[in-house]
């Protein structure tokens, strides 16, 4: 059996999915001057052209990458569009680093973070039960949550604790049986009560980077971190490294 990219699956050691949710509701298209939603499009191709040049990513890492806002979309890598899930084809989502070109985003509509969520949790678990299936050696998918607001309804309300809470507890369902890893990155406004309820012991706030830099965290966190232990020892330690290399470039920063 083939694995889109990475020719014969038997012939590769090991396998890391990633799905990167990124939040592109009407708050990223400020502030008016230099919009986030505009600062996350050209990090996100910098930090592809990047790693595309780091070989043990290109050997392990698989991408799939979703966006929310009054829609949930996904990336149909084939044609180079966000489309809505069922319209994508669902052995072609997760891809090799390499092979991923981010789409242009643009920022509209509200903040449907849960339904995202609940997206791929069932993307990841289907690619998850793929490779074991194809006896792949396969890590735990992360799912990356980066928004710079708040759960919200169809209608733009903030989401009630009990909803967002209902997707959490699916969220742990799939982490238990070891089929993913979800944290949260809140920047800029994000609301961090509503995260916490999402990912209890998974959601920070970064102020201190830019976009890139914390995609570029996100990255490095998931290839370095193990995925295999009990699931609230990753939620600590990638929480720790991920502060770590925020502390790190604040410092960078403040030496120059």
């Amino acid at each position: 059996m083939s694995t889109p990219g990475f020719g014969l699956a038997e012939s590769y050691d090991e396998r890391q999915p990633v799905v990167l949710l990124l939040d592109t509701s009407a708050s990223m298209a400020r502030p008016a001057e230099s919009p986030r939603i505009e600062e996350l499009d050209a990090a996100l191709r910098r930090l592809f052209d990047g790693v595309r040049g780091k070989l043990r990513l290109r050997a392990r890492m698989e991408i799939c990458l979703i966006t929310f806002d009054s829609r949930v979309r996904v990336l149909d890598p084939t044609r180079g569009a966000l489309v809505p899930v069922e319209e994508a084809p669902a052995d072609r989502l997760f891809v090799p680093v390499d092979e991923l070109s981010p789409p242009h985003l643009t920022a509209s509509g509200v903040t449907r973070l849960t339904e995202a969520v609940e997206t791929a949790l069932g993307l990841a678990r289907d690619r998850y039960r793929t490779l074991q299936a194809q006896r792949v050696q396969v890590r735990r998918p992360f799912l990356w949550v980066l928004t710079d607001g708040a759960p919200s309804d169809a209608h733009g309300r903030r989401a009630d604790p009990a909803a967002v809470a209902a997707t959490a507890r699916k969220v742990r369902s799939g982490e238990e049986r070891g089929e993913c890893v979800l944290l949260a990155v809140g920047v800029r406004g994000a609301d961090l009560d509503l995260l916490r309820v999402l990912a209890p012991n998974a959601a920070m706030q970064l102020e201190g980077l830019d976009f890139e830099q914390i995609l570029g965290s996100m990255f490095q966190s998931s290839d370095v971190i193990g995925a295999f232990g009990a699931v609230d020892d990753i939620h600590v330690q990638v929480s720790a490294e991920m502060k770590r290399q925020e502390r790190i470039r604040l410092l960078e920063e403040k030496h120059r």
